[in-house]
């Protein structure tokens, strides 16, 4: 199987909520991202199978599969991914969980922009960085 690498950052963003997946869409606009979303898990982890991924920004609560368990399942499939975990059902308990599974960082809804954009620009370097290549300079973000 051919995994697409699309030559702009690929960053999945995965949330239930519609108007989240819109939200990040517009952030994410400016550093001129192949922005892919899903609503579920399973949905999630199809596309994560079949594209090359430069970040996932993961909200913890999804209607079939929890945000831990699909970073668990994102880590089997890259263990070099960026995970960006979202939610707003924050506890220490899920910091300390996502951070050991793995998570790049943990931000809690309501969030502030400028702090998503730095986390962002954060991640895309570390992913940059693994790779060995200058996707994080595009700016933006």
């Amino acid at each position: 199987m051919t995994v697409p690498r699309y030559a702009r950052p690929a960053i999945l963003v995965i949330d239930d909520e519609p108007e989240m997946c819109a939200l990040f869409e517009e952030i994410l606009s400016v550093e001129k991202a192949q922005i892919l979303s899903a609503r579920t898990g399973v949905e999630a982890l199809a596309i994560a199978r079949r594209t090359r991924l430069d970040l996932v920004i993961l909200d913890l609560r999804l209607p079939d599969v929890s945000g831990t368990e699909v970073l668990r399942r994102l880590r089997r499939l890259d263990d070099s991914l960026p995970v960006v975990m979202v939610t707003a059902y924050g506890s220490a308990d899920t910091v300390r969980t996502s951070m050991r599974l793995g998570a790049f960082d943990y931000v809690t809804k309501p969030f502030d922009i400028p702090e998503i954009q730095r986390v962002i620009r954060e991640a895309l370097a570390s992913a940059a960085t693994a790779a060995g290549s200058p996707i994080a300079s595009h700016g933006g973000v």
